[in-house]
């Protein structure tokens, strides 16, 4: 009765914290690590010894993270560069906490009026950092929360913001299958670029991982944004108006891994909204699709993601996992 009353608390509360405009930190939303952008993009519900995700749903902390640090980068789209990083220590008794940070630097751009004159240049970037908080208060179920600093510049104008992100992970061990419920960047901009204050980028995600018994292969599917019922475009490529079914799929990622807890995996995911809004008519891009694998070399998992977002832009990025119980010396 008491897990119930809490997914049915925070089921709840996905209707009472729905927003529409999510036009301010869309950087927050970006993948936390090349393993999460190579599994579609929005996956929050595979839990194991990859830090990183503590990033997207802090409920996915446990045990096999302890003082596991993780670096991951990425050159953008457009020339721009991010990076993320992610830390957690057991505290015992069930207590976890993380450390992460995450950063996008969009580079120089020339500054113009309105009449296009350019006179000299200006620079952007985005920013946050912050500490988050874990409980594994059953054999199945941990909840988690965490809050962030997040502060943007964009020339001369700086905005500032406290975020939160709260979520609720269900792991069954025995059937290998995990669900989670992640309630993303929900806070307040204290600090409006011009005097106008903007809506911060929440959503809600809802994931479901599980490893096979019988094949060495592990699948995830995600449910993103829904705050929100409507998040497509008006028109689809041919200047159709968009189905209710497109709106339906459009929330839906999916990713697998074969081989996942060995030394070596592989990864394919794809994302139905972007595959759908970046696809070139009467041609074939692959847009939505990504695809990666990781690597383990001693204490060090090395991870890579190619991203097809467009036929001129994809995104690579990288990621380096440092178990530091057996860097120092000792097994874990």
């Amino acid at each position: 009765m008491k897990k119930l009353s809490i997914i049915s608390f925070i089921s709840y509360s996905s209707f009472l914290f729905s927003q529409v405009g999510t036009n301010v930190y869309p950087f927050l939303n970006t993948p936390v690590s090349a393993r999460q952008a190579a599994l579609g993009g929005d996956a929050v519900s595979v839990r194991d010894y990859d830090v990183s995700f503590s990033g997207s749903n802090p409920a996915l902390m446990n045990l096999e993270q302890d003082k596991m640090v993780s670096f991951n980068y990425a050159s953008y789209l457009a020339g721009t560069n991010y990076g993320t990083l992610s830390y957690v220590r057991d505290l015992s008794e069930g207590h976890l906490l993380g450390f992460n940070a995450k950063y996008m630097d969009y580079g120089k751009m020339p500054r113009t009026d309105e009449s296009a004159a350019i006179s000299g240049e200006f620079s952007a970037m985005d920013a946050s950092i912050g500490a988050s908080y874990a409980f594994q208060f059953d054999e199945d179920f941990t909840i988690g929360g965490g809050v962030n600093f997040v502060t943007s510049k964009i020339d001369s104008y700086t905005s500032m913001a406290i975020v939160g992100t709260a979520g609720v992970t269900y792991h069954n061990a025995q059937s290998n299958e995990t669900v989670a419920l992640v309630f993303r960047n929900f806070g307040y901009q204290f600090k409006p670029y011009n005097g106008v204050r903007e809506t911060v980028a929440f959503r809600v995600d809802l994931g479901y991982t599980r490893i096979l018994d019988d094949f060495p292969l592990a699948f995830t599917i995600t449910a993103h944004d829904l705050q929100q019922y409507n998040i497509s475009q008006d028109y689809n490529n041919n200047g159709q108006p968009i189905s209710k079914w497109r709106k339906i799929t459009d929330h839906f990622s999916f990713g697998a891994e074969v081989f996942p807890g060995q030394s070596f995996n592989v990864r394919l995911g794809y994302n139905i909204k972007r595959g759908n809004e970046l696809a070139v008519l009467d041609q074939r891009s692959f847009a939505g699709l990504s695809a990666g694998f990781g690597i383990k070399i001693s204490y060090f998992k090395f991870d890579y993601a190619h991203v097809r977002y467009h036929n001129s832009a994809n995104l690579n990025m990288f990621g380096i996992t440092m178990d530091l119980i057996e860097l120092g010396g000792n097994r874990r």
